[in-house]
């Protein structure tokens, strides 16, 4: 069960892509209702009902069949469920000391394929990044990360600087994206954020300084201007390269979706309207239109915020806030060693920033872990939060 979240890269194509993990987990399923007893969380139980009636009023509302939000459900369901269930069955520690050695095993993989050029999984050819035996970078980053941030905060700095390495190798925004916050976010602090605040008036003069006498930034600034702008405009310049349009097009697309409709289009909506709608008003790059790629990153909307705006509307980004919020009790928590779950909370930031996707395996194995071990750690006598 642990492995399974390393496995994106195992699979066969016959039809339908085959994956190793659906191997794993259907077997464990008929062991788990064998030989234990399945349970069910009840506040899990009662996020699914309110998705598939939320999805139900808004899909009869505009028009969009039920396929789309069934196929969500059945996956968060079937993942969620199973991952509860283990992780309920056997010591966190056990599990957490299993997935971190797991972790360590795929980093060095990493190395090795990394330096041999060899990459059999890679989901695009002729890439030499570091992604060990995923099939992007970025899938890689997000799954090591909290590996790597326990191995920081256990002292286990060999560990630490073996799988560090990698997200450095991995040439991924989003892995260096987590290198910072790994150090930022435990260091954050209400006297700190206000330090920041009072500076930000210098910053912006000085920039602004520097904009209006330095003419080669002010050409930078104006074109990434004019890129983002895209967002509001859906017209996208010829030059804007692949990722800047899978991230800009989506951002367009859920900005679109939730003026119309402020409630969001229902779990797994966002390719529905996305293609049928919304895409229709959108320029793409011709040289992107060429490729057949003027439609990247539609089924996840490339940023699980993104998707879960365009989907959800105002009640999911008020549902993201909230679970921000509860889950940074992993910091908040006197004299805590909540480092797995303190690690998990930078994955989910980084998990709203990239890959929309609802049921990849890590995230629930990941989610209950921390769900387990912040409420465990509460029930402890003479544990508190810090004023």
């Amino acid at each position: 069960s642990v492995f399974a979240i390393f496995t994106e890269g195992f699979f066969f194509n016959f039809i339908i892509d085959w994956k190793l993990i659906y191997l794993i987990i259907l077997s464990n399923y008929v062991l788990l209702i064998k030989y234990y007893k399945l349970k069910l969380n009840n506040y899990f139980i009662y996020l699914i009902i309110a998705l598939f009636i939320h999805a139900i009023v808004v899909n009869l509302f505009i028009g969009i069949t039920p396929n789309f939000m069934l196929a969500q459900l059945i996956g968060i369901s079937i993942m969620g469920i199973y991952y509860y269930n283990f992780v309920r069955f056997f010591p966190k520690e056990e599990i957490i000391n299993l997935y971190v050695k797991i972790a360590l095993y795929v980093a060095v993989i990493g190395y090795v394929l990394y330096f041999l050029k060899f990459h059999p999984f890679a989901h695009h050819e002729n890439e030499n990044r570091l992604m060990s035996i995923f099939k992007e970078p970025a899938h890689y980053v997000v799954v090591i990360l909290p590996a790597c941030y326990y191995f920081l905060k256990t002292k286990k700095y060999i560990q630490f600087f073996i799988i560090f390495g990698t997200l450095v190798l991995s040439n991924s925004s989003l892995g260096y994206v987590g290198c910072a916050l790994i150090f930022i976010i435990p260091n954050l602090s209400l006297k700190r954020i206000g330090y920041f605040m009072a500076i930000i008036p210098i910053i912006l003069g000085l920039f602004y300084y520097v904009y209006t006498e330095y003419e080669f930034l002010k050409l930078r600034v104006d074109d990434t201007y004019e890129t983002l702008n895209s967002v509001n405009s859906g017209k996208f310049k010829e030059e804007t390269n692949l990722s800047s349009y899978a991230i800009l097009s989506n951002m367009y697309v859920a900005k679109e979706n939730v003026k119309d409709h402020p409630l969001g289009s229902g779990i797994g909506s966002h390719l529905y309207i996305h293609n049928t709608i919304y895409s229709k008003e959108m320029r793409a790059p011709e040289y992107l239109k060429k490729q057949n790629l003027d439609k990247s990153n539609d089924t996840d909307a490339n940023s699980m915020f993104t998707r879960i705006v365009s989907e959800m509307g105002i009640i999911g980004i008020l549902v993201v806030f909230i679970f921000i919020y509860k889950a940074s009790d992993s910091f908040k928590l006197k004299n805590n060693s909540l480092y797995f779950a303190q690690g998990v909370f930078i994955y989910v930031l980084l998990k709203l920033f990239r890959d929309g996707h609802y049921f990849p395996p890590e995230f629930y194995l990941f989610f209950w872990l921390m769900i387990f071990e912040i409420r465990d750690f509460k029930n402890l006598p003479n544990k508190s939060l810090k004023c």
